[in-house]
């Protein structure tokens, strides 16, 4: 052994000898995008409610803004949190100190990322909410999303988003539900008991 590698350490010689033995390196195969059938936001309409959401379509963000106004009305016995410019809760992230204190929640409002036809899936990050914890203990979520964002497919989002300034995200495909038990269908079995998307 020359006197260079005698100055190596343990953890050097090993490292070294793992890349002079590294195995060829392949060139990663070309995934061809595959065409989805129908209308992007059609299809993304009917997947939502097909998994029991609801969606409600807005000329505008302010008409979106406005139907949230009118029929999602904070009081004492509807606590509301809302990370939505132009939607105002009673419930603040200074009330929510742990994320278990989410439960308390009978609605949370944010917004939505992007849209996909195909799933009729919204990608949401945790800013969305304040906390992830938010929109999973809630009693019902309440998602914005502009048209404009709704993908066609999984692929075509996927191309779309820049996961390296992502830290943590989420697919939302209608409220929770199970149907493990007797093939019983039972919808919000795990988190929020119903999903609304006011498209504008």
């Amino acid at each position: 052994m020359n006197t260079e590698n005698k100055t190596l350490t343990t953890r050097d010689r090993i490292l070294a000898r793992v890349r002079a033995n590294r195995p060829k390196s392949y060139k990663h195969p070309e995934i061809p995008v595959y065409p989805i059938a129908g209308d992007r936001i059609e299809n993304f309409i009917s997947h939502v409610e097909g998994f029991d959401g609801k969606v409600i379509t807005a000329g505008s963000r302010s008409e979106a803004l406005s139907w949230l106004k009118e029929n999602l009305v904070p009081s004492p016995s509807n606590l509301v949190y809302s990370s939505v410019e132009g939607y105002i809760g009673n419930v603040t992230s200074d009330s929510i100190k742990k994320p278990a204190d989410a439960e308390q929640l009978s609605a949370c409002v944010g917004e939505g990322i992007l849209g996909i036809g195909e799933t009729g899936s919204v990608l949401v990050e945790p800013e969305s909410f304040g906390q992830m914890a938010n929109a999973l203990l809630t009693s019902n979520l309440y998602l914005l999303l502009d048209k404009s964002k709704i993908t066609d497919g999984l692929q075509n989002a996927y191309a779309q988003m820049d996961l390296s300034k992502i830290q943590y995200s989420s697919l939302f495909s209608g409220p929770s539900a199970t149907a493990d038990i007797e093939a019983v269908h039972i919808t919000g079995a795990q988190g929020p008991v119903s999903l609304t998307v006011l498209l504008y």
